[in-house]
């Protein structure tokens, strides 16, 4: 009962959901099966036997309840518009709609009191309100229930909890997930930053949006109707068993396509298989052989940060020339993908590959796992829509374990024949830097005829994205700023500072956290989603060879807001208020401590030999803790906490505070390296910066109920 439980697993995706039958038995529904039908609610036949007659009665009108709304779908408390224009709907209406229905087929007496149906009520908004993969407590909710009342009171209190929640598991998984099936589509989509928030959508608008956007991919020649698969339930019945036992064998096979919805009802073509699990032996065969596709590609780029370090030095060295940046993308890189062009490429690189290799074991070993590769692109890659089973001509089907190593392996060799110029720079009085991660290019230059030349040598991809193209100079009809974003990190063009992008924090930060089976023990939890092992520390924005002190200063600032939101976010979502003050140690050790520690390291192996960071080990644990406390202040639920939060903040105050005497340096123990001295804590420099920090950067959004049930 303690055991985390997904329930949008159960509504999330599930486009071919036509009727009761899909989700549950409707035999179980008949008058006669009702003791089959509480077997199924149960599972545990000891259960069944300990149920009260109220119970029991109680079920009973359940079932017949859910009979008579189930043939028609439900629709009499659904209105439907007629528009088939795809809109994402607003969860409380959503919310509202189902809560009607689920009101009305629920005999009231099921609750026994008013403040029951209130819990039952927040249960079903965490499950509609929820994300994608969350899993929820349910043990937590039937403790605070009220048996006192009938049918409960009726009941033996050892086992009328494991009963409630039988029953209220079994009404999610089979009423709440079908009533959602049958009228709503609900997937993630790629319309703004939040990647685990779940949209609804009216079914028959989606299933518009989805027959229209297969039909131009057949147009387009993308996919291609294969017979004697396409075929629905009607027409497999003309086989013999045999045939209908292979044409299921194949479907079970075949991955399914989805459609990831962008903005402009644009879409990307996804595959997922239905069986994903596989063995440890399985797992070896796919890491062996993306290690080999990845030898078959040939060049490995240094981290960012290591070609940008050099990258500035020599620009301080030839006398900070004007330096000209593009940033582009390829739309549908692995569609893309010319499969006839890539078996060549593949084949040339696997005769060099072969070439250096000396052992001749080694040889005959690499000769069959390229056969295998090799021979898995070569064969029809079959998909699935519906009951209806396609062919995928064109290019590299997104969701395919080799896809980005193939496509890896493919733009490699057509970066090293239309950009070879810009690749190479062998030349120490020449500023270049080409960098490509999957589809996204970002180039520097110092000559305007070379940036020039770049973006003529990008006009040979017919899949250039010249509406995310970003320059640094005027070029017709490409946008023009000074400041460009490259995967998570913003580039100051002119002054070469490097920052993150407000797309790392910009969003809902619930939707940025993947509540998986673990949140059943909170402090493992927390203590793995708010520490240094989920931020990125690397030298690339903590660096003060380029970025100067009053802007690193914004970045640790920044970071400890990122933890400290996470921070509240869960404990809003999985916490309760009285059990929130003993979670402040864990912030302070994973945050305030090793954070702030591994932020120091990294600042220290990232600046110039003659540069002196002037600080006090306070200044950081002031910072960690002014952030959670402006975080706690804007979570509603963890308000609680605030006035312990600046307690512990006016202890480290050392540069606004009250002055004390204190360590300005500690060790791994704790025990004091160096005392802390009055014009060091209170710079004047950096209380100017600091008092800048009296907010939270700006596009941070703390986690507020009201304001996710309003969208």
């Amino acid at each position: 009962m303690d055991t985390p439980i997904c329930f949008t697993q159960l509504f999330v995706d599930k486009q071919n959901v036509r009727s009761s039958g899909n989700i549950f038995k409707v035999i179980l529904l008949k008058e006669e099966n009702h003791i089959q039908f509480l077997e199924n609610v149960f599972e545990e036949p000891a259960l069944v036997s300990q149920l009260s007659t109220d119970i029991e009665k109680v079920l009973f009108v359940l079932k017949t309840n859910i009979k008579n709304s189930s043939k028609d779908d439900f629709r009499s408390y659904f209105t439907k518009p007629n528009d088939l224009n795809l809109v994402s709907l607003n969860k409380s209406d959503v919310m509202n709609k189902c809560w009607t229905a689920l009101i009305s087929i629920i005999p009231k007496t099921f609750f026994g009191v008013k403040r029951n149906e209130s819990l039952f009520k927040e249960i079903i908004e965490t499950v509609i309100y929820g994300m994608k993969s969350q899993h929820i407590q349910l043990g937590k909710y039937m403790r605070k229930w009220d048996f006192s009342f009938t049918p409960w009171k009726s009941l033996s209190t050892s086992e009328s909890d494991r009963i409630l929640f039988n029953i209220v598991c079994w009404i999610i998984r089979n009423l709440l997930s079908l009533i959602i099936c049958l009228n709503y589509h609900v997937t993630t989509c790629k319309l703004d930053h939040d990647e685990n928030k779940l949209h609804f959508f009216w079914k028959h608008q989606w299933q518009s949006f989805f027959d229209k956007s297969i039909r131009k991919m057949v147009l387009k020649g993308i996919i291609k109707k294969v017979e004697p698969y396409s075929m629905g339930r009607k027409l497999v019945k003309n086989h013999d068993l045999d045939m209908r036992l292979k044409l299921k064998n194949i479907k079970k096979e075949t991955p399914k396509l989805h459609l990831i919805l962008k903005l402009n009802n644009d879409f990307r073509p996804i595959i997922r298989y239905k069986y994903d699990a596989q063995t440890s032996l399985e797992k070896q065969v796919i890491k062996r052989k993306l290690n080999f596709l990845r030898l078959l590609a040939g060049i490995y780029y240094p981290k960012m940060e290591v070609l940008y370090n050099s990258l500035y030095l020599k620009w301080l060295q030839l006398g900070k020339p004007k330096l000209y940046f593009i940033k582009t993308d390829l739309s549908n890189a692995f569609g893309s993908v010319d499969k006839t062009i890539l078996l060549k490429i593949m084949q040339e690189n696997f005769l060099k590959y072969q070439n250096k290799e000396e052992n001749f074991q080694a040889k005959e070993k690499n000769i069959r796992l390229f056969k295998e590769i090799f021979n898995e692109v070569k064969r029809n890659f079959l998909i699935r829509a519906g009951s209806t089973v396609y062919l995928w001509k064109k290019g590299l089907v997104q969701g395919y374990t080799y896809s980005p190593a193939l496509s890896e392996i493919y733009y490699q060799y057509l970066d090293d024949i239309n950009f070879a110029d810009h690749i190479n720079n062998e030349n120490d009085n020449v500023i270049k830097l080409f960098l490509r991660v999957v589809d996204d290019y970002f180039y520097i230059t110092d000559s305007f005829t070379d940036a020039l030349n770049f973006l003529d040598a990008l006009k040979k991809y017919k899949n250039v994205n010249y509406e995310k193209t970003v320059v640094n100079f005027q070029y017709p009809d490409i946008k023009f700023s000074d400041e460009i974003t490259f995967l998570g990190y913003s580039y100051r063009t002119v002054e070469l500072q490097v920052s993150r992008a407000s797309s790392v924090f910009s969003g809902q930060m619930c939707y940025k956290i993947s509540f998986f089976s673990t949140v059943n023990n909170l402090y493992k939890f927390l203590e793995s989603r708010i520490g240094q092992s989920s931020m990125q520390i690397n030298g690339h924005i903590f660096n003060f060879l380029y970025n100067q002190e009053s802007l690193v200063w914004e970045h640790i600032f920044t970071t400890f807001c990122l933890s400290a939101n996470k921070f509240c976010t869960i404990l809003a979502l999985l916490c309760s208020t009285e059990d929130m003050a003993t979670f402040l140690q864990l912030y302070k050790k994973k945050v305030t401590v090793k954070l702030g520690n591994t932020i120091i390291e990294t600042l220290m192996k990232n600046k110039p030999s003659d540069f002196v960071f002037v600080y006090c080990i306070n200044h950081f644990r002031y910072l960690s803790l002014l952030a959670l406390s402006l975080c706690a202040k804007q979570t509603p639920k963890c308000a609680i906490i605030v006035p312990l939060i600046n307690n512990e903040l006016s202890k480290c105050n050392c540069i606004f505070g009250k002055w004390r005497e204190h360590a300005s340096r500690i060790d791994v123990n704790g025990s004091k390296l160096r005392m802390a001295t009055k014009d060091i804590c209170r710079r004047s420099d950096l209380r100017g910066v600091m008092r800048k920090f009296n907010c939270l950067p700006e596009g941070f959004q703390c986690f507020n109920l009201k304001l996710i049930h309003k969208t």
